[in-house]
């Protein structure tokens, strides 16, 4: 996960590492994948900045064009379950 260190989701995740990734099917909102886990480490700098920067040219086809305020962090999760729905 890609983040700023002053957003909300980075502070929630100092105060307690616990996370639920859930990805959905945008056809069918009953099939879905969730993992849970907790963060167990962080990468920022310019690997962080650079992730950014590639995952917004494979889905929006052009530069990152939100404003960065803060340092970019890419969250590292260890996933300890794995629930699938209609999948």
């Amino acid at each position: 996960i890609n983040t700023e260190v002053g957003r909300q989701k980075f502070r929630n995740v100092e105060a307690d590492p616990r996370v639920t990734v859930t990805v959905m099917n945008a056809e069918n909102p009953y099939q879905y994948v969730e993992a849970r886990g907790r963060v167990v480490g962080t990468v920022g700098g310019d690997e962080a900045r650079a992730q950014i920067d590639e995952l917004a040219h494979k889905y929006i086809d052009g530069p990152y064009a939100n404003p960065i305020t803060t340092e970019r962090v890419i969250l590292q999760i260890a996933v300890d379950k794995v629930h699938k729905n209609g999948i």
